[in-house]
C-alpha cells in the first residue's frame, strides 16, 4: 500500500479516487486549496469543513483513507485572513497545508509566518508549498522564515523540491516532499534522489487534483525506487515517512 502525501481530492472525480485504490494508493493527505481567490474569509472555512467532514467519507467509499490538511495557500489569501486564523486556532487538525509562498510578496510572508507561529504553538505538522516558478527565491525565503521562528524540524515538510532546491533543503533537517508529476520530477528522478541520499527524509506525492492529471505517479515512483534501492527503503519513502510525519501510524 502506498501513501500520496499531497494531493487535492476535491479536484478528483470518484472514478479517479477508485483508480488510486486500484493502483495501491490507499492512503492520502488531501490539502486545502480554492481555485479562485476568495472574496470572503468564510469561504476558506467552508473549504476546511468540506475537507474534514465530507471528503474523508467520499474517499472512504472509493477505498482510500484520507487525512485532511487545512490552511491558507498563498494563492488563496482572503481579505481579513485573521478571521481564518482564529478558526484554525480553535480546532484540532492533522496538518496545516498547503501553506507557503508563491510570489514572495509581503502579504504572503505575513500569512505564512502567522500560520507557522500557530502551528508551532499548537504542535501541528505543516506541508509547505514551493512554486513552479520563482522556486529558488521562494524556497530560500521559506527556510529563512522557518529558521527565524526556530520551527521544529519534525513539523515541516518542504514540498515540491526539485534538483534546483534539493541541496539547499538537504542542509536543513526538514522533511522533503518529492512531487512526481510532469514539469516537476519523474519517477526516475525520485528514485535517483533516494538512491543518492537515502530514504529517511523523503516522502512521495502527486499533487494531483485541479490541474495535474497524472494521478498514480506515487505508485510508479515506488516501483522505480524499489528497483533502485530495495523494498524496505521504498516502503519508507512511499508510505512510512508520511505516516510518521502526520502522526497517523497504526
Amino acid at each position: 500500500m502506498y501513501f500520496d502525501s499531497h494531493l487535492h481530492s476535491e479536484g478528483l472525480g470518484f472514478s479517479e479516487l477508485v483508480k488510486l485504490k486500484e493502483n495501491g494508493i490507499k492512503e492520502v493527505c488531501s490539502l486545502a486549496f480554492f481555485p479562485v481567490k476568495p472574496k470572503y474569509p468564510q469561504t476558506m472555512i467552508d473549504v476546511f469543513r468540506k475537507l474534514t467532514e465530507f471528503e474523508p467519507l467520499r474517499c472512504e467509499a472509493a477505498g482510500v483513507k484520507m487525512h485532511p490538511a487545512v490552511g491558507i495557500h498563498p494563492r488563496c489569501i482572503p481579505p481579513d485572513y485573521e478571521f481564518v486564523l482564529g478558526y484554525l486556532e480553535e480546532g484540532e487538525w492533522v496538518a496545516f497545508g498547503e501553506i507557503g509562498l508563491e510570489l514572495v510578496t509581503d502579504e504572503e510572508i505575513e500569512v505564512l509566518k502567522s500560520q507557522l507561529e500557530l502551528a508551532k504553538r499548537m504542535d501541528v505538522p505543516c506541508i509547505i508549498h514551493t512554486p513552479r516558478g520563482n522556486k529558488l527565491k521562494a524556497t530560500r525565503k521559506t527556510l529563512e522564515i522557518l529558521e527565524s521562528l526556530d520551527f521544529p524540524a519534525d513539523l515541516a515538510v518542504i514540498d515540491h523540491v526539485n534538483f534546483e532546491t534539493l541541496d539547499m533543503v538537504l542542509e536543513t533537517e526538514y522533511w522533503i516532499g518529492l512531487t512526481v508529476q510532469p514539469g516537476k520530477l519523474s519517477a526516475e528522478d525520485a528514485a535517483r534522489i533516494v538512491a543518492e541520499h537515502g530514504p529517511e527524509r523523503f516522502m512521495l506525492n502527486s499533487d494531483a487534483g485541479y490541474r495535474d492529471v497524472e494521478i498514480t505517479t506515487v505508485a510508479e515512483a515506488a516501483v522505480k525506487i524499489e528497483e533502485a534501492v530495495g523494498r524496505e527503503e521504498m516502503e519508507k519513502v512511499a508510505r512510512e515517512n508520511a505516516r510518521k510525519f502526520l502522526r497517523v501510524l497504526e
